[in-house]
């Protein structure tokens, strides 16, 4: 084997070693919601205090570069807030949050300014507290869309004198604005707005309705489910995943200890990483089993105490001179930081949950 073939069969077992001395994996923690209600507000109902934006406003369209007439049939309806209405009811439902979630049919707005917020009033408030025994209001104050749409006829052999092959350019933008009230405050706990866009660019097969009328008419009630589901979730906690490593090892209780970690049974991965802990004595191997235990219950949910661990694998490495500017460190310092930051998260989920 020459000097060439053998530095590059040096340098692939090198990185077989490096891979194998890390094994990485996803975990869900489950994240606090943006808005924290008082724990009292567990029966929810949503609201309509929209007035609809007036036919063909922010409705531009085109076809082969000329605006088309203001009279195809398409009209941004009550069909819209009642799609994003009827997407928060489920988010909410589905979060297991809260204890009963329902919709009010009838929308609330007399006035005709439907650029306007118009809050609810006292009284308003009282009657559904009161008669309906709600203690938390969701309002959908505005609900506005724009469309921009762009139709270019496209040859093709295939079309018909009743359908038309064309390029659609569709980009479609929308605004939902929410405010939560609770029972014993007549101003609203939060108002927040979520913005959000969808777009198609593709060449579809159909006549001048279904271009003008029914592909933006879709995408309107799309763009109102994600609206509904972003602004749900300002109220539920929701699931993230991470990513996390821990360090193996060669000898046969450090394999063992990774089948465990690898079948997430951590409770046993624990007890033997603290066996093989106490045989060291050099400080970077103790920061790297410090470190294993810091993961190992931090998925225990012992999160204080994997801050300790953590805290225990850093000094471990500065013991070790060579580790000051090492990857380790720095694994460990943004592990740390990692763990302050899901300390304050579960703290407020506690809050929102009730257990404290």
């Amino acid at each position: 084997m020459n000097y060439m073939n053998r530095k590059f069969l040096f340098l692939l077992l090198l990185t077989c070693t490096s891979c194998a001395s890390v094994y990485r994996f996803s975990a869900d923690v489950q994240e606090p919601a943006p808005v924290t209600l008082p724990v009292s507000a567990q029966n929810v109902l949503i609201l309509d205090n929209t007035f609809p934006q007036p036919k063909e406003y922010g409705i531009t369209r085109a076809f082969n570069g000329q605006s088309i007439r203001a009279d195809y049939p398409f009209s941004l309806d009550s069909m819209r807030i009642r799609t994003a209405m009827g997407e928060i009811a489920n988010v909410l439902n589905d979060s297991h949050f809260f204890k009963t979630i329902a919709v009010y049919q009838e929308p609330l707005r007399t006035n005709t300014d439907w650029l306007a917020i118009t809050g609810l009033s006292p009284e308003d408030q009282s009657d559904f507290y009161n008669n309906d025994n709600y203690d938390a209001l969701l309002v959908i104050d505005r609900l506005l869309f724009s469309v921009k749409e762009n139709v270019k006829k496209v040859q093709s052999i295939y079309s018909s004198e009743e359908l038309t092959d064309a390029f659609v350019d569709l980009r479609t933008d929308g605004i939902i604005t929410c405010s939560m009230y609770v029972y014993g405050k007549e101003k609203p706990a939060t108002t927040f707005t979520v913005t959000d866009s969808l777009f198609t660019k593709s060449i579809y097969e159909g006549d001048s309705t279904f271009f003008f009328k029914d592909i933006p008419e879709y995408m309107t009630l799309q763009l109102s489910v994600r609206l509904g589901n972003q602004a749900a979730k300002r109220f539920t906690p929701t699931w993230n995943t991470v990513d996390r490593m821990f360090f193996t090892g060669y000898n046969a209780r450090m394999q063992e200890a990774t089948s465990y970690a690898a079948s997430r049974k951590w409770e046993n991965a624990e007890s033997l990483w603290n066996i093989e802990l106490g045989k060291k004595t050099k400080p970077a191997d103790k920061a790297k089993l410090a470190f294993n235990l810091a993961v190992a219950n931090e998925m225990q949910d012992k999160l204080d105490r994997a801050w300790d661990w953590a805290q225990k694998a850093k000094e471990q490495l500065k013991n070790a001179k060579q580790y000051d500017d090492s990857q380790e460190m720095e694994f460990t310092n943004k592990y740390i930081s990692e763990l302050e930051r899901r300390i304050q998260s579960n703290r407020l989920l506690d809050m929102q949950w009730g257990k404290e």
